[in-house]
């Protein structure tokens, strides 16, 4: 999953639920560069441990951006979990991502407990509207000392006017979220018992310039670079 790196408001855009959204959005999510996942990516990269001989999950996985990354840097057991069967269909297409993809909800994930020693869910927070009940699953499903990633849209770039939108069939297609504030978040994690260890507010810088080049928006970078745009929060299990 993930959100749009446009920062306009839309004329009249067509409002659908997430799951709807993603179904739309599955045929087209990976062909147009995003930066907001390019920064995203920059930023959480660096901060993932060895992955050798771990498990790991990338929970509301898409087509499997992040569990690809994770099992080529050594992860020897890795699942990726969506509610979206056309996602998942994108993300079966890629080998490495074939038998290890699971369609279910990430409010109740079929898998056992203490499975994961590490889990991903990016840019879907605000996708759950149960945040409590996720951040239990995860606890459930993590392994004593494991790492929990989560990074989502910064509030402050909603305040902006940014959308998680795409454009489909010719309108603009926005999907309906909630907007936690990343106290609210952090608090819940904690409420778990998950550590917070890290909290990045990373803005869009020059290794995005090109993306909004390339999309004819430079002229929109230099509006929005230099602020905030997403957050990046790694927790650790007790």
């Amino acid at each position: 999953m993930s959100a749009d790196s446009r920062s306009l408001p839309f004329d009249a855009p067509r409002w659908v639920s997430p799951h709807e959204g993603h179904v739309l959005w599955a045929p087209s999510y990976e062909e147009t560069p995003n930066a907001l996942l390019a920064l995203e990516e920059r930023t959480l990269d660096p901060l993932l441990p060895d992955l050798r001989g771990k498990s790991v999950l990338d929970l509301a996985c898409g087509t499997g951006r992040w569990l690809e990354r994770l099992m080529a840097r050594g992860a020897s057991a890795g699942a990726g979990l969506d509610f979206c069967a056309p996602m998942l269909a994108r993300a079966g297409a890629k080998p490495a991502m074939r038998g290890r993809l699971v369609l279910g909800d990430c409010l109740a994930m079929p898998f056992r407990p203490g499975v994961a020693d590490l889990a991903i869910c990016s840019f879907a927070v605000a996708y759950l509207f149960d945040i409590a009940r996720f951040v239990d699953e995860i606890g459930r499903v993590l392994r004593r000392g494991a790492q929990v990633f989560v990074s989502d849209f910064h509030p402050s770039a909603h305040a902006r006017g940014w959308h998680r939108a795409f454009r489909g069939g010719g309108s603009v297609i926005e999907i309906t979220s909630s907007r936690y504030s990343i106290e609210e978040v952090c608090a819940a994690f904690a409420d778990h018992g998950l550590e917070l260890r890290q909290l990045l507010e990373p803005s869009l810088s020059e290794p995005e310039r090109k993306i909004f080049r390339s999309a004819d928006k430079g002229d929109l970078f230099d509006a929005v670079c230099g602020v905030p745009a997403i957050w990046v929060a790694q927790f650790q299990q007790h």
